[in-house]
């Protein structure tokens, strides 16, 4: 849902927006200073790294072998079921929709699903959607407006039986209206929605966006019908084997492939298949990358992975911001960063955004108020009532400044960052418990959601389209994403204007304004990025380690021999 603030934001963003001394824009209140300098447009890694050849180029034919770490219990990735799980990276064969990512975050029309995709009126913001004719789904049934008025219903939040993952976005949508034909339509937000490309395309044919009972448990063991180059020909839960193959009524270029298979495994066991020659790629870990590194070509491109600490600001020492933002100071996040990156044989990419990755369109370094300074760290420390004890740690009032930090048992990264973090707290007095943890779903759901840590590390996703997505990491306090404690209400607003602002260079300086604002109050601290590394052999084409771009899956395949 949209946070109360929104209508107040939407009248801003003609102009600066000021709340408690600080504006959205450089200039006003208290906060004159200059807009910080933009990061380049690349990092030292490549946003995209596999290796390119014009589809003509490979061979007509193979299975391209590929693997995912769990088995979905939905393969609707719009259900509720499917969240954090491999649904929609499966199934991306036989996904398309009207835009398609590109190698930077942004975006351009895919025609093979859309004849056009503009804004016909900024007030309201109205996007006109003019599709492909020849776009059907699986059982030959054309892809138009029908399917895109059923699938907004569905995914708004207007009919709680629908249970979906998010209704983020589709809630600002007031009407979707169907144009002169049948493929064509208008989509009206009530309010202005920067992220808007994400929500004019129907992912879920009318039939199944109309019934919750098809929407909720129809796909457990098969997949949606697909839009895509590919079908899902079979889904085999007990070996875990997921076959894909040429959809024969796809009306784009012929797919190279003859099949792709996804094999469920752990990431050690699949490091294990590619050595033994049973698998084309594989993601790369920290524990895995030694093992594969020498078989076939490793591809290193920019992450969207990253890694941080979350404080819980709701209780103990960390309500006070002052101890929050000396936490921040003492922790030196360039070797935790430079750490990350040496376990993938890759260049250290620290991170400087709560909302954005290095790589990224309009990427900014805004963390320049948490920077490592453990002096600094113990001037606020001292501000906040912490003296020096027998021990030489901190306390206050006769106890002792002692902060816990859960850990997930037998996870080596996680464990080492948090030694690290440990380490450099206790420079300034700062007493850390480290505390064995459960692992996988259980760590989330007994420690983090319920907010039983005051210092908790774990690793979060970006997107293309991340503002939307971040907002309830931070606001409201009640929201079910967010583990931090905080939710200053300035944080809606800033989000809701964010998110308002359609002018991509004045998002651009909004985005880093509310970084600010975030790091101001230091809910989470971003350490690094982990950079994104796949095992691929040789003689793959068009398919490997990407930051944004997705593949266009009827261009892999394999290399002539």
């Amino acid at each position: 849902m949209r946070s109360p603030v929104a209508p107040v934001a939407s009248l801003l963003l003609a102009g600066s927006l000021v709340l408690s001394g600080c504006s959205l824009l450089p200039g006003g209140g208290d906060d004159d200073k200059p807009a910080p300098k933009a990061a380049p447009a690349v990092t030292e890694l490549p946003s995209t790294a596999w290796k390119t050849v014009k589809p003509s180029s490979l061979e007509q034919g193979g299975t391209l072998r590929l693997a995912a770490s769990t088995l979905p219990t939905n393969f609707n990735p719009l259900q509720a079921d499917s969240a954090n799980s491999d649904a929609a990276r499966i199934l991306a064969p036989t996904t398309g929709g009207a835009v398609r990512i590109t190698a930077d975050g942004g975006w351009k029309v895919d025609p093979d699903y859309a004849r056009s995709v503009e804004v016909v009126d900024k007030d309201p913001l109205t996007v006109e959607v003019k599709l492909n004719p020849d776009a059907v789904w699986e059982g030959g049934t054309a892809i138009t407006a029908d399917d895109m008025v059923a699938f907004w219903k569905a995914l708004d939040g207007s009919d709680d039986d629908f249970e979906v993952v998010s209704t983020a976005g589709y809630d600002a949508i007031s009407d979707v209206e169907p144009g002169k034909n049948r493929f064509a339509y208008t989509v009206t937000f009530d309010e202005p929605t920067a992220e808007w490309p994400l929500y004019v395309y129907p992912r879920l044919a009318a039939n199944v966006s109309s019934s919750p009972k098809l929407f909720n448990d129809a796909f457990r063991k098969r997949a949606i019908s697909s839009n895509g180059p590919f079908i899902t020909s079979s889904i085999d839960t007990k070996k875990g084997l997921i076959v894909q193959k040429p959809n024969p009524r796809w009306w784009g270029d012929r797919p190279r492939l003859a099949s792709i298979t996804w094999n469920i495994a752990d990431p050690e066991l699949q490091a294990d298949a590619y050595v033994n020659d049973e698998l084309d790629a594989v993601d790369l870990q920290a524990s895995t990358y030694a093992k594969a590194k020498g078989t076939g070509v490793v591809q290193r491109a920019a992450g969207i992975e990253w890694s941080q600490v979350t404080l819980n600001g709701g209780r103990g020492p960390l309500q006070d911001v002052d101890v929050r933002r000396a936490v921040a100071h003492a922790i030196d996040r360039g070797p935790i960063a430079a750490t990350a990156a040496q376990a993938l044989g890759a260049p250290s990419a620290p991170l400087g955004s709560l909302l954005l990755v290095p790589g990224q369109q309009g990427y900014r370094d805004s963390s320049a108020s948490i920077a490592y300074d453990p002096a600094l760290a113990s001037k606020l420390l001292k501000k906040a009532g912490y003296t020096e004890g027998a021990d030489g740690m901190l306390e206050k009032d006769g106890k002792p400044l002692s902060l816990t930090l859960p850990v997930p048992k037998q996870t080596p990264t996680n464990s080492a960052r948090a030694k690290a973090i440990v380490a450099d707290l206790e420079k300034v007095g700062i007493a850390v418990e480290l505390r064995e943890a459960p692992t996988g779903v259980d760590f989330y759901e007994k420690v983090v959601i319920p907010l039983d840590f005051d210092l908790v590390t774990f690793q979060r996703r970006g997107a293309a389209f991340p503002i939307t997505a971040a907002e309830p990491l931070f606001y409201p306090l009640d929201s079910s994403q967010n583990f931090t404690g905080i939710g200053t209400d300035r944080f809606g607003l800033g989000f809701d204007t964010v998110i308002g602002t359609l002018a991509d260079d004045l998002r651009t300086q909004r985005v880093a304004k509310l970084d600010e604002w975030l790091f101001e109050e230091v809910p989470v601290i971003p350490l690094s990025v982990t950079p994104i590394a796949v095992a691929v052999r040789k003689n793959v084409a068009n398919y490997g380690a990407a930051q944004f771009e997705q593949p266009d899956w009827t261009a892999v395949g394999f290399t002539k021999k």
